[in-house]
């Protein structure tokens, strides 16, 4: 009888765990972990987040750096932590379908460790040229200087698996030529190469060369979003410039630790729904080069799948391997 009594109440405690928890959450600040340094756009899209998503869900957001190992020691932090819904990981896609395959060792299994629970955005690339060193008016003309001579151009690179490494060796993939590869630690002493004539071409994030861009320093051929950005109308996406197969976006999200209770899932997704969705947030993003790109709660999943899986390819058919 006992025994009974005992099963009863467990039953009873389950059956009314559930709305508690989704009636209760949150109950205290979230951190919001960026697995980079402070500055870069995984953090300052991070940051523009927080605020209307702190508003969103009644709770405190801060904002917290922990770089290490291209994003992998963010991952793994966040990841050995409670799955409690109090702590979540901005992430990227190269995180999400590069590092696995150049990090072999760190065992890592985004789509089975983590779910995800928004899309913050994403951020294109231009391909820049500086415009009196490697005179191409055009991406085809680049392309034509390329196909000239075997290793006749440079082009900078983040290293390994970066998505200029990703973006400039799928171009010469797909244009039939070969350039060599540079590699910086950053975007600043790449810019500062390509504008001095160390380096024929770069793609680099809109952010961090737009104003080298309008400011005349360099020339942009083409851009790596589907459409055109209203801050460079001139600039032709790579579909119209003759590359659709380069089309892949570079984007953000947010994610918790696989376990994480659905109704604290369910309650972030909605609510990093209607941040991304709102037009301040819009604006911000654009105002810094970047795109809100939304993406249905309900879609989410199927997205990371979709993306991941293009990612992953890409990076398989300019042979990166495993550093």
């Amino acid at each position: 009888m006992a025994l009974k009594k005992i099963m009863a109440a467990c039953l009873a405690a389950a059956s009314l765990s559930a709305p508690a928890f989704a009636d209760n959450w949150p109950s205290k600040p979230i951190t919001l972990l960026v697995p980079f340094s402070a500055g870069g756009p995984t953090d300052f899209i991070a940051r523009l987040v927080a605020e209307p998503l702190a508003r969103e869900l009644g709770q405190q957001v801060i904002v917290q750096n922990k770089p290490g190992a291209s994003g992998n020691v963010g991952y793994q932090s966040v990841l050995n932590g409670p799955a409690d819904g109090y702590t979540l990981m901005h992430n990227t896609v190269g995180m999400q379908a590069i590092n696995p395959l150049m990090y072999p060792g760190a065992k890592m299994h985004p789509l089975q460790d983590y779910v995800p629970v928004g899309i913050t955005g994403a951020m294109p690339n231009l391909l820049v040229v500086n415009p009196e060193r490697t005179p191409a008016a055009t991406l085809g003309e680049l392309v034509q200087r390329g196909q000239a001579t075997a290793n006749g151009l440079s082009y900078a690179t983040f290293g390994p698996g970066s998505s200029p490494h990703v973006y400039g060796a799928l171009l010469q993939k797909l244009a039939s030529f070969q350039a060599v590869g540079v590699a910086y630690k950053g975007s600043a002493n790449a810019v500062t190469d390509v504008i001095g004539g160390q380096v024929d071409f770069l793609f680099d994030s809109m952010s961090t060369s737009i104003g080298q861009v309008q400011a005349g320093r360099l020339k942009a051929l083409a851009i790596t979003s589907a459409e055109r950005s209203p801050l460079l109308p001139g600039v032709p996406t790579l579909k119209e410039a003759g590359y659709p197969g380069l089309d892949l976006k570079f984007w953000f999200s947010l994610q918790v630790p696989a376990g994480t209770p659905p109704e604290a899932v369910q309650k972030l997704r909605e609510a990093i729904a209607r941040v991304v969705a709102s037009e301040s947030y819009r604006k911000a993003m654009q105002e810094r080069g970047a795109e809100a790109l939304q993406v249905a709660p309900a879609e989410l999943d199927a997205f990371f799948k979709r993306e991941t899986a293009q990612w992953t390819e890409a990076a398989n058919a300019i042979g990166l391997k495993a550093e």
